[in-house]
């Protein structure tokens, strides 16, 4: 298609000129002045940090070569099984607890028709969870388990309750979510022919948001790989608590040891978990 002629008869190149808005600029303006007031409110400093590499090159120098000995190796493989242990354990915990949480608060297709009592019995258990779960969500990991251990003692069972904890609140955010955003006329066909709200649930629902939720589980334990590790710093079990021993002792060599099986061990989980994600059918 030819482009439209200039008064002067020149061809005109490009479309129309884009009108400036205030808007974006603003919004640029905002994320900028954000960025600098973080920036000066933390002290960053980017020539302080490239000009005092001598301590992090001594430190990662010291790591090498890696202690490879039998002892150090046990250590290794008991912390990674203590580590996995948890982080499959309160996945599972979790999931278990956020489903019930999680179909409390889901919000109904509709209440037209329903009188004002029967939406008020309806509100509450839909509130109630939520806030149980903005509960769970909003307290870190780490903060859990410094109250469990406190209450229970060191070791990975206060460890694996806080991952369980976390887990079910992160996990019921996002599973609330994604049975709310499922198609909704499979369940207003259901509730046509007479379903019950429960039964409209387990048969309308629920099943389009089985592969969401199996996927968001998977995810959720490679996250609390990660987390476990960083547990066992608060003496809440798991490969952490070696590590940070080790690091008490200045013995870089196992800590390099036990901080590549922990490399290892997350990879392995994350490819695991991306396979069993991706032959899920949504």
């Amino acid at each position: 298609m030819a482009s439209p002629l200039t008064k002067t008869g020149h061809p005109r190149i490009g479309g129309a000129v884009p009108r400036f808005s205030w808007r974006p600029a603003l919004v640029v303006l905002a994320i900028l002045g954000l960025t600098g007031w973080s920036a000066w409110g933390t002290e960053f400093d980017l020539v302080e940090l490239l000009s005092s590499t001598g301590p992090i090159e001594r430190f990662i120098s010291g790591m090498f070569p890696p202690d490879l000995s039998i002892r150090t190796l046990q250590t290794t493989a008991r912390g990674i099984m203590e580590t996995f242990q948890m982080s499959f354990l309160g996945a599972l915990i979790g999931a278990v607890v956020a489903f019930p949480l999680a179909a409390l608060g889901t919000a109904e297709v509709s209440t037209a028709g329903a009188s004002r009592g029967e939406r008020v019995l309806k509100a509450v258990p839909y509130h109630l969870s939520r806030f149980v779960l903005n509960v769970f969500r909003s307290v870190p990991d780490i903060l859990w388990a410094l109250v469990f251990v406190v209450a229970l003692g060191l070791g990975p069972f206060p460890g694996t309750l806080a991952l369980a904890v976390h887990s079910a609140g992160v996990l019921g955010k996002l599973l609330g979510e994604t049975l709310e955003a499922v198609p909704s006329r499979p369940v207003e066909a259901l509730r046509a022919t007479g379903a019950s709200g429960l039964q409209a649930f387990l048969f309308g629902r629920l099943p389009q948001a089985m592969s969401g939720f199996t996927s968001l589980t998977l995810y959720q334990w490679e996250c609390n790989i990660r987390s476990a590790t960083i547990l066992g710093f608060v003496g809440a079990g798991g490969i952490g608590q070696q590590i940070l021993i080790s690091m008490n002792l200045f013995d870089y060599p196992k800590v390099a040891t036990l901080v590549g099986a922990t490399i290892i061990v997350v990879l392995v989980v994350d490819r695991f978990s991306a396979a069993v994600r991706g032959r899920l059918v949504y």
